[in-house]
């Protein structure tokens, strides 16, 4: 089942997936600020929707992340846009 999309998130040159998942999240209902960002799971099952969210509804879109860093946190990862 899709989530419902925040009518302010668009797609810009170079966004940062969180801000997507964030929007995502907030929209189900749930408080980005209140999930735990290590190890993060929840923050993580919002991320993957994200995603899901770029590939089925911006073709010309893809997701490219930072290496991890030594710890194991993901690293950074933002939605650019192709030109």
């Amino acid at each position: 089942m899709p989530y419902p999309i925040s009518m302010t998130t668009k797609i810009k040159d170079q966004l940062p997936l969180d801000q997507l998942a964030s929007d995502l999240a907030a929209d189900a209902g749930h408080a980005w600020t209140k999930m735990a960002e290590f190890p993060g799971y929840s923050r993580r099952v919002w991320r993957d929707e994200a995603r899901i969210h770029v590939s089925e509804h911006h073709p010309d879109a893809r997701v490219e992340c930072l290496p991890a860093s030594w710890d194991g946190r993901e690293g950074m990862c933002f939605i650019r846009r192709s030109s």
